[in-house]
């Protein structure tokens, strides 16, 4: 559990004689509306959606000189090549589990920010419906 407000994790909650109190000061939900009116307590998975939410951004198509700089800044992680093309994921984290997502196809290169439990099957299926709709992009399977 989580006490949230605005979509933004405030604390992470515990809970203790029966009652959820944040993690750091074992404030209760009464005690953190007192001081911020819009806070609610909401499940851990959906605390980290509204979070992750937060720093996700969509699809942009990028220059290759800033792809092959972000390849080779930090080691990439889950870097994978198919007939569909080629993505990497950076290792830094913006939050939780969102990074940034670099993506080559048909000689075009992109960038989004996304959650890094993405397969490469599934960057490559949002790539193809972001720019590339009604065209296969892996034609050869």
């Amino acid at each position: 559990m989580a006490f949230v407000c605005n979509g933004e994790v405030i604390q992470w909650a515990k809970q203790e004689g029966g009652e959820w109190v944040s993690l750091h000061g074992g404030y209760s939900l009464a005690q953190m509306k007192a001081g911020l009116p819009g806070v609610e307590l909401v499940p851990e998975a959906e605390a980290l959606e509204m979070q992750n939410a937060r720093y996700r951004r969509p699809w942009q198509e990028i220059t290759e000189a800033r792809y092959i700089d972000q390849l080779e800044v930090l080691p990439p992680m889950d870097w994978n090549r198919s007939g569909a093309g080629e993505s990497f994921k950076s290792m830094e984290m913006y939050a939780f589990d969102v990074t940034s997502i670099f993506a080559q196809v048909k000689g075009r290169f992109f960038e989004c920010r996304d959650v890094c439990t993405l397969t490469h099957a599934e960057v490559m299926g949002s790539l193809e419906a972001a720019f590339f709709a009604g065209e296969a992009v892996n034609p050869g399977h």
